[in-house]
């Protein structure tokens, strides 16, 4: 859950008078978003063919394999994390994220049809943009000119 500006503020200067130096915290990573879809994933994650599932500590992922981190977590299309041994058939389009060493795949999404699709379409993944409010229509104003009287 990201901090607000005040809450990280409060804690920056709390931090600063318990270790007697200033402590900046580090700002939350920026999730991206397939548009339109609604599943967000974390920045830094790449787009690839997992050819089977997880074995023998290795992934498979573009015709290159790739060792597993020892937390992985595979997530499949409903977002919940799954076993390997519970991914039936091969060839699944995922998106995946290395670990901080970018050496061992961390987390590996299967994508749904609809992200599939974006994706097909050419839809970026972008950062995900704070929605907008809708301007409400005021009250007072009549919209409808037909009713002067």
């Amino acid at each position: 859950m990201p901090l607000s500006s005040l809450t990280s503020a409060a804690l920056g200067i709390l931090l600063s008078n318990l270790f007697g130096a200033p402590v900046e915290l580090a700002a939350p990573p920026q999730e991206i978003v397939v548009p339109s879809v609604g599943r967000s994933f974390p920045a830094g994650v790449h787009l690839g063919v997992l050819r089977a599932p997880p074995a023998n500590e290795q992934a498979f992922i573009n015709d290159r394999a790739f060792p597993t981190a020892p937390g992985l977590q595979i997530r499949n299309e409903a977002n919940r994390i799954i076993l390997p041994t519970m991914m039936t058939g091969s060839d699944f389009l995922v998106l995946y994220k290395m670990d901080a060493t970018q050496s061992n795949v961390w987390r590996i999404w299967i994508l749904t049809p609809a992200e599939i699709a974006a994706i097909k379409a050419g839809i970026q993944v972008v950062a995900q943009q704070p929605a907008e409010p809708e301007p409400t229509p005021d009250s007072t104003q009549n919209t409808d000119s037909s009713a002067t009287e």
